[in-house]
């Protein structure tokens, strides 16, 4: 099949998705400290889209360390490395029409232009949870900044190694100040006009 026709069955091939799922499709990409409320927020996203008729789908750091991305460690190049599998990952769901919430401390900058760049522009919503180190400490369950200052955890963000917080996220939502609750409804305002079918 040449490049033309490729294209135009991708085109096709997207449309007739959309139409089926009826959503648009998009990858909402949730960065910020450790217990900054990323995965207690997708929680409660995805079961509020799931509800309305949406199919999602949560891509969780945590999780996909269990397997897809288990032989990497901390270092930064195996955190860019992280990153780069998961979007990929993230990108063939936004080409299927699914809704994608992928929590990620993603720390940089750069390595979130990374993420930006492979799924594109147009479709990555970044939402940066803007929550003070010391709230985050408070609510850190798995105690991983204990660990980290004991030196138990190594390149923890916000400890031993730095967060870079986005300078123009698509939304910022305050953890530290607003319920789980209000941070899901101003999610919700913000993602349906962009996932509503045309």
């Amino acid at each position: 099949m040449n490049k033309a026709l490729h294209r135009i069955h991708s085109q096709h091939a997207k449309a007739l998705k959309h139409a089926i799922l009826k959503q648009r499709p998009l990858v909402i990409w949730m960065t910020g400290l450790p217990a900054s409320g990323k995965s207690t927020l997708a929680r409660a996203l995805e079961t509020r889209l799931l509800e309305e008729g949406y199919f999602t789908q949560w891509m969780d750091g945590d999780s996909l360390r269990l397997g897809l991305t288990s032989d990497l460690s901390f270092s930064d190049a195996d955190q860019e490395e992280n990153i780069r599998r998961s979007s990929e990952v993230a990108k063939l769901f936004l080409e299927s029409g699914i809704i994608t919430i992928c929590t990620f401390i993603s720390p940089t900058s750069h390595i979130r232009s990374i993420a930006r760049n492979i799924i594109g522009v147009t479709n990555f919503m970044e939402v940066y949870l803007n929550c003070s180190l010391e709230t985050c400490v408070q609510r850190d369950e798995e105690n991983l900044y204990g660990r980290a200052l004991r030196g138990g955890v190594v390149n923890l963000s916000g400890v031993s190694f730095p967060y870079e917080a986005p300078d123009r996220p698509s939304l910022e939502l305050f953890t530290g100040y607003h319920s789980i609750e209000d941070c899901t409804n101003q999610l919700m305002e913000a993602i349906i006009p962009r996932i509503r079918p045309l």
